[in-house]
């Protein structure tokens, strides 16, 4: 056997060979030579220059029997041929993961995003405010009228109810009032109404409450009912600040400030206290 079947036959696999008889021009002619022969001798099948349709069949030449010195040197091209091949794909293969390297350090090295303060129309969480009221309004019921377990259950769930939808309602009409109503106040306001729906569900019930108890439950009754019609009409009142002279806005408003004087001196939303109406005669 000679020298170059020997190495073809432990380097290299019949694809291999293959591609160097597909790629003439990539490689020497005695490489190309060489891998052809070797397909040849291991049977496979060696492709040929395609031929049109309707050429005839010309049996290829016989080819001289190479010489020993011929044979090593075409095994010597091949040699120079798979090394330069090597080469060539470990310059690719060290490019593309310099690329990937590349980018991932890029993507170390950006700058972190910042936290830009953006304007936004959610209506405040006043849970924590909601639980510090209505515990401060439960302080205010007489030792004798806490007496009842049922009581206290039903009359906290109640000012539960009442602060979740009276602080949205305070704080919408103070966005009102003071000029900083939204574009999306029309729809604030229906979410107000929308709490204000839980304390009208709970409202309808008859409770045995004391007389403190009973008197808080009214006053809240009252500005609930005043709450949701002056929300109702609010959005439409914006434009040229009508609200501020529509008589029944100015009633209902002053009631609802004499009200919630009665329950609590100070509102919990916006810190001032609550008006009460001083009637002159």
């Amino acid at each position: 056997m000679s020298s170059s079947a020997s190495y073809f036959d432990h380097q290299k696999t019949n694809d291999e060979l293959l591609f160097f008889v597909q790629n003439p021009s990539q490689y020497e002619p005695g490489v190309v030579e060489a891998a052809r022969r070797e397909l040849e001798r291991r049977g496979a099948a060696s492709p040929a220059s395609p031929q049109p349709a309707t050429a005839p069949y010309v049996s290829p030449p016989v080819a001289a029997p190479a010489s020993p010195v011929g044979k090593m040197v075409a095994l010597g091209l091949l040699v120079v041929a798979l090394g330069g091949g090597a080469y060539w794909l470990k310059q690719r293969d060290d490019a593309q993961m310099a690329t990937v390297k590349a980018r991932q350090e890029a993507r170390r090295n950006r700058p972190a995003p910042k936290l830009v303060e953006v304007a936004t129309n959610a209506i405040p969480s006043y849970d924590g405010v909601v639980a510090k009221t209505v515990a401060a309004q439960l302080s205010k019921i007489p030792t004798q009228e806490k007496a009842n377990p049922q009581h206290i259950r039903q009359f906290r769930e109640l000012a539960k109810r009442f602060w979740a939808a009276q602080a949205q309602s305070e704080y919408l009409i103070d966005q009102a009032t003071s000029g900083k109503a939204n574009p999306m106040f029309g729809e604030q306001t229906v979410v107000a109404r929308q709490t204000w729906t839980a304390w009208n569900h709970a409202a309808v019930y008859t409770y045995k409450f004391g007389p403190e108890m009973t008197r808080q439950v009214e006053h809240m009754g009252k500005v609930a009912s005043n709450q949701q019609h002056i929300l109702h009409r609010l959005p439409d009142l914006l434009a040229d600040n009508e609200y501020k002279w529509d008589k029944e806005m100015l009633s209902r408003t002053a009631e609802v400030e004499d009200l919630m004087a009665g329950i609590l001196p100070v509102s919990p939303v916006s810190g001032r206290p609550y008006k009460r109406t001083v009637l002159r005669m």
